[in-house]
């Protein structure tokens, strides 16, 4: 049964505090948007929650429950953006994502991934991509006359998101070469980073295609890897240290690199533009998840004495600072924060649409609807998947600005 055994006494150790659902009351500022957790505040029930699917994991542990009749659906509606665990974590260390993590692959193995999620997954393995584009498309989006620096030991990592979305890919190209950064492109030998696998607990596709992704990295003789897509990001430093060997990779986010050029002087931004109110967003994958997954196997003693000591991810040390700085840089740009912000952020719900679409819809209506209360005109983030939910049309719309591609916007043009 997967290795929900393995994180027993998270399961026995919820003592129902309801932590998993606010954020720190320290940090409340009233009522609304005082919860962390969307899909409970949507659904109002206890089992829509981390504290309800630790509940479930136990009793699926102890051979009380079984999938069938909605079940992974609720278990899939989950956007599993880890709010639920950061705050939990606050009270005592307990591995709330991790189980829900370890959940999805018992239902896995147990033959019920929605079928959404299973039509990804045969794109991935058969294109290299979510979308199911061909593969020899990923990289149509370059200019005939492009060239990279073949010698370089960082890779640009566009991920599946540039069918999409190029406009983010060409801006980090853009802001790269500005600075000065020498890069490479992997071509055809870049493939999809595995989050949509290793996240809805294929744990078998997600551990075949993570080491071949390193051992990719390692053949083309590289040292960092830079991406402009949270989910590549957070992916790389959460999930691949779970199923490969990553010692001497560093992976590094757009706006980190863009954040270090612009401390250096070595970009140059243009002057003059019309002064705009923005809030940022902070991805989920980018923010609290994007800490580095550090394994652990030892013994859990009484008061939860981990012995080894454990590394814990706390969502503290997440890309939070960098993605602002930029903001105060360009001139005419007025920063907001909103209530729930930084390691407490409200998911953009872009997780759920395939399994759970009219939630998805409302915890995007939501976010917008905390945007504009922060006095906000334009939403700003960094995420293609946050994009697609807080960038559509609906109710509370507002302008939806990508970070990097802002950036590379305002970047002086050379003489």
């Amino acid at each position: 049964m997967a290795n929900l055994a393995d994180f027993k006494y998270t399961m026995e150790s919820c003592n129902h505090c309801g932590q998993c659902k606010w954020i720190l009351p320290a940090r409340m500022k009233g009522w609304d948007f005082a919860s962390v957790c969307p899909l409970h505040e949507f659904h109002g029930f206890d089992a829509y929650s981390g504290q309800g699917l630790i509940q479930i994991a136990k009793e699926r542990l102890d051979g009380k429950l079984e999938y069938g009749d909605g079940l992974e659906t609720l278990l899939y509606a989950c956007p599993a953006c880890g709010a639920c665990d950061i705050n939990c974590k606050s009270v005592r260390d307990m591995e709330v994502l991790d189980t829900i993590y370890a959940l999805r692959e018992d239902c896995v193995e147990a033959g019920y991934l929605p079928e959404p999620l299973r039509r990804t997954a045969a794109n991935v393995e058969e294109t290299h991509n979510i979308y199911g584009k061909p593969h020899s498309e990923r990289f149509a989006w370059l200019p005939p006359d492009f060239m990279d620096d073949p010698e370089a030991d960082t890779a640009l990592f566009v991920g599946c998101s540039a069918y999409r979305y190029p406009d983010i890919a060409l801006a980090a190209i853009r802001i790269l070469r500005a600075g000065g950064v020498k890069f490479k492109l992997l071509r055809e030998d870049e493939w999809c980073c595995g989050a949509p696998l290793w996240r809805t607990g294929q744990r078998e596709a997600a551990e075949k295609l993570i080491r071949r992704n390193v051992d990719t990295f390692r053949r083309h003789g590289i040292q960092t890897v830079i991406t402009a897509c949270a989910e590549c990001f957070g992916s790389f430093r959460g999930g691949y240290p779970r199923y490969a060997d990553t010692e001497g990779l560093k992976f590094k986010h757009i706006t980190q690199v863009a954040a270090e050029l612009l401390s250096g002087g070595k970009l140059r931004l243009r002057e003059g533009d019309e002064p705009l109110r923005v809030t940022y967003h902070d991805p989920c994958m980018l923010g609290r998840l994007s800490e580095k997954y550090v394994p652990w196997d030892g013994e859990i003693r009484p008061y939860g004495l981990h012995v080894p000591e454990k590394v814990w991810r706390r969502g503290e040390h997440g890309v939070y600072e960098e993605p602002r700085e930029i903001l105060r840089a360009l001139e005419g740009v007025e920063l907001c924060e909103m209530t729930r912000n930084l390691e407490e952020a409200l998911c953009c719900g872009a997780a759920a649409r395939d399994v759970d679409p009219e939630f998805a819809v409302w915890t995007a209506a939501e976010r917008r609807r905390e945007a504009k209360a922060a006095g906000a005109q334009a939403i700003v983030s960094c995420c293609p998947f946050c994009r697609d939910a807080l960038g559509s049309d609906g109710e509370n719309a507002l302008p939806y600005l990508d970070l990097t591609v802002l950036l590379a916007e305002r970047l002086k043009e050379e003489a």
